[in-house]
């Protein structure tokens, strides 16, 4: 088979979405098939260093600066890009990463719709650009692809349910977990004294964006250091979007730690690489990711992987991905956040029944599973003549 795969949302750093591209053209170029790798011309040099050049894999450059939805893009979903998918004589077009244009398909396209979070929160995005462009323009990329995959059947079903997609166009194949980076005890002792951390923290993953319920966490840890006199501290890594949202929500969490007087034990790490990551987890007392709303929840499974206990929403995809292996609460109800925080700490049979089931839980979240599910789904678009 040969696949055109879309990795213009490369940009040097390497989140879920990219992770993905990575993990499943390595996996269908080690298995025979062909894949045709588009990406920015400004990346030619990460590129090489990502896929060294092997047999089965060719890169093109595109003269584009961003990946966002912009009429340069969507002139390039449905010019250029079909027109090399059928120099190439492409089986398909992947479009990873939420939306694609292809108003004139010369091959079937499948695109990746991560979540439609913007439908419920706008967070960062203004509020015209996100009725006027992302809202149409989400509606508008899943009427032109041939078929839409998604992560979770609760995303699946906020598709359609806020897009209008019907049902039967939609499949759900999940995000898969990368290996953890090999443990440097060295380096979790510098991280340590970077943080100022004891030998006691709870982790908190993902930034400090709206839906991420940081506020409520803040305020939940605070009760529990007063009523539990917990000696650890709070650490939370990642950010927003940048500026003002960024100082807007900083701001926030900010004035909740002076409330709760835990200013000197809450940590805001800001952007962390991936090693920093493990070694968090290594060390962690507990994830706590209490979102409002996810369309899937990468750190949950990332933890499970690393024998950390997990507490999580019990909201939107969080329990899907989860299932009994996570301490599920209500990310609303800061008390009942306090409950099982103080339970995991407390109660060993507990704790040691989630690391197991967390481990058991991530085992089914492989690359090469979700590479398959992905060679299947496009055999599938493709046998349907663009119409599945």
């Amino acid at each position: 088979m040969k696949i055109v795969m879309d990795f213009r949302k490369y940009d040097g750093v390497i989140g879920g979405v990219e992770q993905g591209v990575i993990q499943v053209s390595g996996y269908f170029i080690r298995n025979g098939h062909t894949v045709i790798l588009l990406h920015k011309r400004k990346n030619e040099e990460r590129i090489k260093t990502l896929f060294p050049k092997i047999k089965n894999l060719k890169t093109i450059s595109l003269d584009v600066d961003s990946h966002a939805m912009s009429i340069r893009n969507a002139a390039l979903d449905g010019g250029l890009i079909q027109d090399i998918a059928q120099s190439e004589a492409a089986d398909i077009i992947h479009f990873f990463y939420n939306w694609s244009f292809p108003n004139r398909k010369r091959v079937p396209t499948l695109l990746t719709v991560h979540d439609v979070i913007p439908f419920t929160f706008r967070e960062a995005m203004g509020f015209w650009r996100n009725k006027l462009l992302y809202r149409p323009g989400i509606r508008k990329a899943c009427r032109l692809n041939t078929h839409i995959a998604t992560v979770s059947e609760f995303s699946k079903q906020d598709i359609v349910k806020k897009v209008g997609v019907p049902p039967e166009k939609i499949s759900v194949i999940p995000n898969g977990l990368r290996e953890p980076l090999p443990a440097d005890p060295e380096h979790e002792k510098r991280l340590k004294h970077a943080f100022r951390l004891g030998e006691s923290f709870i982790l908190n993953v993902g930034g400090i964006h709206e839906r991420k319920n940081i506020p409520r966490l803040i305020r939940s840890f605070g009760e529990l250091v007063r009523k539990e006199d917990y000696p650890g501290r709070l650490v939370i890594t990642g950010a927003a979007s940048g500026p003002p949202y960024q100082e807007r929500m900083r701001a926030i969490c900010d004035r909740v730690c002076q409330n709760e007087g835990v200013v000197d034990k809450v940590v805001f790490t800001g952007f962390i690489t991936e090693e920093e990551l493990d070694s968090l987890f290594r060390m962690a007392d507990m994830l706590v990711y209490p979102s409002l709303y996810e369309g899937f929840g990468i750190p949950i499974l990332e933890a499970m992987k690393m024998g950390l206990p997990v507490i999580t929403s019990n909201v939107t995809a969080m329990p899907e991905v989860a299932q009994d292996a996570a301490y599920l609460v209500d990310p609303y109800n800061v008390n009942e956040m306090t409950r099982a925080m103080k339970r995991v700490l407390h109660e060993p049979s507990l704790r040691a029944r989630l690391i197991q089931s967390g481990k058991m839980r991530a085992e089914s979240y492989t690359w090469p599973r979700i590479a398959e599910a992905y060679l299947l789904l496009y055999q599938k678009v493709i046998g349907s003549g663009g119409s599945a």
